[in-house]
């Protein structure tokens, strides 16, 4: 399996799987969130430079608030580039 096929996966099961913290202010599922804005990036190429140009709009417009403050980037996988993202720090 193609390593690109496998973080697909990976992704659509993360998304699939999260659930918001009770009271959240998020209305989207995860399940919405993969349908609405990671399918619908790889489907439009207007609406992918959209979402890497200016996450916080095109959240918006899904329904998605982020906590003030919190910053939001998407970044683009290409055939030789992989961005995988880990987790902030937490100590020993």
């Amino acid at each position: 399996m193609k390593l690109m096929s496998v973080l697909n996966s990976f992704l659509e099961s993360f998304y699939v799987s999260f659930a918001p913290p009770a009271g959240a202010e998020c209305a989207v599922s995860a399940k919405a969130f993969y349908e609405s804005v990671i399918l619908e990036a790889l489907r439009s190429p207007e609406f992918r430079k959209r979402l890497l140009d200016n996450p916080e709009e095109v959240l918006a417009e899904a329904g998605i608030r982020l906590p003030e403050g919190m910053k939001v980037h998407f970044v683009e996988n290409t055939a030789d580039t992989v961005h995988i993202v880990i987790p902030p720090y937490v100590g020993e």
